[in-house]
């Protein structure tokens, strides 16, 4: 291997478990498991093109577009082969068999673009938006230029007697660069196409073959993928081809001859994905590959499989690979501040052991991984192993403590309670023969070239030079023998700090006297547990304890009593167990990889998976520091590595998007594109549906909503609470507030906002209203003066008519309130009975007298009765369903009917425990047997229920609301269903 050669296998070595991957959780009746294209829109949202239709994905969840035949509104095709979010929003589509669609986010529907009307040919493999708004489109029978606005077509071919056509029609690669010009590949190799010259053809290095994939980086070079000749680059202002042929056995070449995507990483990375060896990590600058990310059936972090289907880079930074049938994985390269080792045998020169007990950079620059059974692996600083210790030079391979000390010395315990020591110098490991027993936890040293070793049968002081030893075994107020010392430290002073499994021992190595400082309930600053499995001690001098009631910093010690500050109290936090401390260069101390706290200012910072981190689990104390700041963990899945100056800043801009909107209980499209809401007075209901674009850890987000005008204060929502629903809104003006969390729990200044109007009915308006009071006192005027010239002339007359006439007014007025308050096709009471009479039962259930249950049920797929049977089966079957109801709740219990195929029913004064147990009756009454029509059919039907109880929410109307939300939520569940809700109003 030449030197070159050696330099670029170094490159790519160099980054062992810096790019790590989540892959994407696709249930099995989504398709994105082969992915062959990618897109980001323009509200934020990822598209992912399928052999099986088109999914988009907002971070939470999948939705699948699929082509129906019979309807040309739908996707035409299944299988998606490219993908171009135009500037206007519009999302083109182009597929394999079903030509060209065009989908709008404003009607969420597509417009079809075939062979049959437009298009030279149905199968589309790349699309391209010129800087005029045109669409370019390759098909495998030539090129098509599109207007869309006029629908014209442009078909341009290959004509052998002109050398300006387009070299072949096989047309696969398109790309318009930042200046404007339209660069095409086809199975002839490379042209670019100006309105002025034509199609000229360019860099004749790679002419014949076939150009598939075409990328402009941020220096304006092309890259080229090809079919079955890898990859090159192409300068436009130079000509210069550079060739970066497949070679998989040679760090200059690619991993496979088929590039299937092309992508621009931050940093300068070029990512190249082929149909078989995964993606190939090309630096910019010198165009060789510093890394190939493979499928590895061992690692979790890799991606899928090697056959890669589409390369993406989102507008975050974040790079996605969809995989050919083993789903989609998504890397963030600003997470790479941790880097996880784990054992593969893909990795010849990683770890050996899946487990590493401990970790530790020695004084040489090398670094020690001890394994949990097959010794230690030893890495340079760019972690290839670069040596080993095994057995039997070690009495055991599963290895418990690693130290080195001042002089150079390496000390290593193992499993079955062994000691080893390598001198400074020698090739060897020596073996300490009295030690307390039991496996040894931890090694400190002292300014007097002492070793103090703690193990699960007590502590021992080793001399460095004769490695002679004194064992304490005896320790005041121990329950046993000795306990298990967990954790050692010295103190500046000389003195010992110990941590055991019976509490914390002051040690004083003089007068070998130790003073036992045990966990004390009834003190607020006493030791949080007796369980003290590491110490640290600060730069600042003061001592940190992790016990197993939480992290702890010792405030005062005089001897005798000790005094202990916990930092989830300094914090404000719920205490855990903490069971590895480690400071870093800046002065923040890390309890475990996943929790790091400022003690300046008393700030933390949860860390996990979003940023890299995605180890389950990590061995006791297994913490180390670097000398370059690198902090090292040990963990049973490999290493953990992380570099604090690494890490990103804590993500809160992520965009808040509507995902669904319905008005009325009807779906309405176009909501990640709404700007306004408009509601009519019929329709003053609606329910949307919500998420933050966090691709990395939605889980991590909180959401709040209010709807300003209306609410007094914010409703708080979990992360999988992502809808809200608002009814009977009255007419007005307001605003819709969605505010979500940042990872850190803080609320970010970036909200979803909504104007929504409430149109006023027409009795609602003010001229209206005017009329009424002017009509008002018009005919109590006329009636006045009726009155004064008629009451002397006709007064006993008058007076016996007027008593008739009030006799009969009132006979009419009892019937048409009687009326105004019933629905005349079920019998049932209407609306305006319960808004009249629902205000005393109010009154009597907030002084205790019982609870009001609200059931909102809704008859399903109503509309296809009338659809199928006529209006008159569906009035039957409503009045049916009003007799069952009637038969089901007590004659004191209110049965409304709300609208349409909806009745709301208020059970007045019991216990709300029992709603559940009232809806699943009226739910069974409905299903128990099917409905007669009046031509004597018999009609099965079921119906679905949302119940909710009074007291319990703000107003009697969010009751009714939070009922109607969870109706919602059995429709949307499959119906024939019963689902409570409860509010949590912040």
């Amino acid at each position: 291997m030449g030197l070159t050669a050696l330099l670029l296998a170094t490159l790519v070595g160099s980054r062992v478990g810096l790019v790590s991957f989540q892959r994407l959780a696709i249930p099995d009746d989504v398709p994105a498991h082969l992915c062959s294209a990618i897109a980001q829109d323009r509200s934020g949202m990822l598209w992912f093109g399928t052999q099986g239709g088109l999914v988009r994905f907002d971070g939470n969840e999948l939705r699948v577009f699929r082509s129906n035949p019979t309807d040309p509104k739908t996707i035409g095709g299944n299988y998606v082969r490219a993908l171009l979010v135009a500037r206007d929003g519009r999302l083109w589509v182009g597929t394999f068999s079903g030509g060209l669609s065009v989908f709008d986010p404003r009607t969420e529907t597509f417009t079809r673009f075939d062979r049959s009307t437009e298009l030279a040919y149905d199968r589309v493999e790349g699309l391209a938006e010129d800087h005029d708004g045109m669409i370019w489109v390759a098909t495998s029978a030539g090129l098509d230029r599109l207007d869309p606005r006029t629908r014209r077509v442009e078909h341009f071919r290959h004509d052998a007697r002109d050398a300006n056509s387009i070299a072949d029609d096989r047309v696969r690669g398109l790309l318009v660069t930042r200046d404007g010009t339209l660069w095409v590949g086809s199975r002839d190799g490379l042209q670019r196409y100006r309105k002025s010259e034509g199609f000229v053809r360019v860099a004749p290095q790679i002419g014949g073959q076939f150009a598939t994939r075409l990328f402009e980086d941020r220096r304006g070079r092309i890259w080229i993928g090809t079919e079955e000749q890898g990859a090159s680059v192409f300068d436009p202002r130079s000509g210069a081809v550079k060739r970066l042929a497949p070679r998989p056995q040679d760090p200059n070449g690619l991993s496979h001859y088929w590039v299937y995507g092309i992508a621009e990483a931050e940093g300068g990375e070029v990512w190249i994905a082929t149909f078989g060896g995964g993606v190939d990590v090309v630096d910019e600058n010198t165009l060789a590959v510093v890394d190939r990310l493979r499928h590895d059936a061992a690692l979790p972090n890799s991606i899928g499989a090697d056959r890669v289907g589409a390369v993406f880079r989102d507008r975050a930074g974040a790079m996605w690979v969809g995989t050919w049938g083993e789903g989609i994985a998504r890397h963030d390269p600003r997470t790479r501040a941790f880097r996880e080792l784990r054992a593969s045998s893909n990795q010849p020169e990683g770890l050996t052991h899946p487990a590493v007990v401990r970790a530790l950079e020695m004084q040489d620059g090398t670094v020690w991984a001890g394994t949990n059974g097959n010794g230690i692996d030893i890495f340079d600083r760019d972690w290839k192993r670069v040596g080993a210790v095994r057995t039997p030079e070690l009495a055991d391979g599963a290895i418990t403590c690693l130290a080195q000390a001042p002089d150079g010395a390496i000390w290593v315990a193992t499993l079955n309670s062994m000691l080893h020591v390598r001198r400074p110098g020698a090739k060897t490991f020596e073996r300490v023969q009295q030690l307390p027993g039991g496996p040894i936890r931890t090694i400190a040293f002292d300014t007097n070239g002492n070793a103090w070793v703690g193990a699960a049968e007590g502590m021992a002081r080793i001399d460095g030079k004769t490695l002679a030893s004194r064992v304490y075994r005896s320790w005041p107020g121990a329950a046993k023998s000795s306990p298990a010392i967990e954790a050692i430290v010295v103190a500046r002073d000389g003195k010992l700090w110990v941590g055991s499994d019976n509490g914390l021992y002051a040690f004083d190595p003089q007068t070998e006297s130790a003073t036992r400082i045990a966990k004390d309930a009834a003190r607020s600053d006493g030791l949080p547990d007796n369980w003290v499995p590491d110490l640290m001690l600060a730069h600042d001098g003061r001592l940190w304890l992790g016990t197993a009631g939480g992290a702890c910093v010792l405030t005062g010690w005089n001897g005798r009593e000790a005094h202990f500050e916990r930092i989830a109290d300094r914090l404000g936090r719920t205490p855990a167990s903490a069971e590895a401390l480690i400071e870093d260069d800046e002065g923040k101390v890390w309890i475990g990889p996943r929790l790091r706290i400022d003690p300046r200012h008393w700030t933390a910072r949860e860390l996990g998976r979003a940023d890299g981190e995605s180890f389950r689990n990590f061995f006791i104390a297994s913490r180390s520091r670097m000398r370059d700041g690198r902090l090292l963990f040990g963990s049973p899945e490999g290493l953990l590595v992380v570099d604090p100056k690494a890490l990103r800043t804590a993500e809160d801009d992520a965009p808040i998007v509507a995902t669904s909107l319905q008005v009325g209980g009807k779906a309405r499209p176009g909501a990640s594109v709404l700007s306004a809401l408009s509601l009519t007075a019929k329709d003053r209901s609606f329910t949307l549906d919500f998420a933050a674009l966090d691709f990395a850890a939605p889980q991590r987000r909180t959401y709040r909503y209010r709807l300003d005008g209306l609410d007094p204060g914010w409703t708080i929502a979990g992360p999988s609470q992502r809808s809200l629903t608002y009814n009977r809104l009255p007419p007005g003006q307001y605003t819709l507030r969605v505010g979500v969390s940042n990872a850190d729990g803080q609320w970010s200044a970036r909200e979803l906002r909504l104007p929504v109007t409430v149109m006023p009915a027409v009795h609602q308006t003010w001229w209206f209203r005017a009329l009424v009071v002017l009509w008002a006192g018009a005919l109590a005027y006329g009636i006045y003066r009726l009155r004064i010239r008629q009451m002397q002339a006709r007064a006993r007359e008058l007076e016996q008519l007027v008593a008739e006439r009030t006799r009969e007014l009132a006979s009419a007025y009892e019937k048409i309130e009687e009326a105004s308050l019933t629905d005349p096709l079920t019998g049932l009471r209407n609306r305006r009975f319960l808004e009249q009479t629902i205000g005393a039962d109010l009154e009597l259930a907030m002084r205790g007298h019982g609870d009001l249950v609200i059931l909102l049920a809704d008859l399903d797929h109503f509309k296809s009765v009338n659809d199928t049977y006529g209006h008159g089966a569906g009035d039957a079957v409503l009045a049916e369903l009003a007799d069952r109801m009637r038969q089901t709740f007590r004659a004191s219990d209110y049965v409304v009917r709300w609208g349409g195929e909806e009745f709301l029913i208020v059970i007045r004064f019991v216990d709300r425990r029992e709603a559940p147990e009232l809806a699943e009756k009226l739910r069974a009454a409905v299903a128990a047997q099917p409905f007669v029509l009046p031509d004597g059919t018999l009609l099965p039907r079921t119906c679905s229920i949302g119940y909710a109880a009074w007291p319990g929410a703000p107003t009697w109307e969010r009751a009714i609301d939070l009922a109607d939300a969870a109706l919602y939520t059995a429709k949307k569940g499959g119906r024939n269903a019963c689902v409570g809700a409860e509010s949590k109003v912040a």
